[in-house]
């Protein structure tokens, strides 16, 4: 039977219960459609208030773990995590729509900023002039994902309304003629979100997060973008094939 610590210096009842949960979802103990406790139920099992059951529910939620329906109950909706192959140049929602998921975005601002000197020296601009800076949160299957952060030069041609912002950004690029990427230079590292980060994915402080940076340039050799990708290291995987060298 699964317990909670008291001793001082514990995390609080309503982390642990949904760290608790979480695991039981990971390792399939609760699978994807199946729907778990109520927040009666989970009162009853740890003898806690029914607020801290709540907040427990709530924050597996906010995780993309589960999904609450008024009157039915929670029900499990995480899928085991993506895993690409970076072998070639696709938009997160070709990629989703290859996987089967249904891609989408929760949130998102379009906006033209002053460029800063991190900023320009990535899309090789001269300062003192503005870039289109593109922020959006993408999901899968209703789960947050990715957040994107994106800059783009003016002679991108972007449309400032964020309601066009729908579909992916490599289209629309193309619609703008100003081609889509077919070529691109990547980093990848880990690291422990910020708060901006924490708050776009709603994931806690603890939880790492896969960075990739991204320069685009289009077929005639122009850099057209500087994209800082932040994926949730729990859902998101990349691998490598390679060859042996021809001796």
């Amino acid at each position: 039977m699964d317990t909670l610590k008291v001793t001082k210096g514990s995390p609080s009842r309503y982390y642990q219960i949904k760290e608790i949960y979480r695991e039981k979802i990971l390792n399939g103990e609760y699978k994807r459609g199946q729907k778990i406790p109520s927040e009666i139920e989970i009162q009853k099992i740890f003898d806690v208030s029914r607020i801290t059951a709540r907040q427990a529910i709530l924050e597996l939620e906010k995780e993309g773990m589960v999904k609450r329906g008024r009157g039915k109950g929670t029900f499990v909706i995480w899928q085991p995590g993506i895993e690409e192959e970076l072998s070639h140049i696709m938009s997160f929602t070709e990629e989703m729509r290859t996987r089967g998921r249904t891609p989408g975005t929760a949130n998102i601002s379009v906006n033209l900023v002053p460029i800063t000197e991190e900023i320009a020296e990535k899309l090789h601009m001269e300062k003192n002039q503005n870039v289109y800076c593109i922020k959006r949160v993408r999901t899968a299957d209703d789960i947050k994902i990715v957040y994107f952060v994106s800059y783009f030069p003016l002679s991108t041609n972007l449309p400032l309304d964020a309601s066009k912002y729908d579909q992916s950004i490599y289209a629309m690029l193309d619609y703008s003629e100003t081609g889509m990427p077919v070529h691109v230079q990547e980093k990848i590292s880990t690291m422990l979100p910020d708060e901006e980060t924490q708050a776009a994915l709603k994931i806690s402080k603890k939880q790492p997060v896969l960075v990739r940076e991204r320069v685009s340039y289009n077929e005639k050799g122009e850099l057209i973008e500087f994209t800082t990708c932040y994926y949730r290291g729990d859902l998101y995987t990349y691998t490598i094939s390679t060859t042996q060298a021809a001796k």
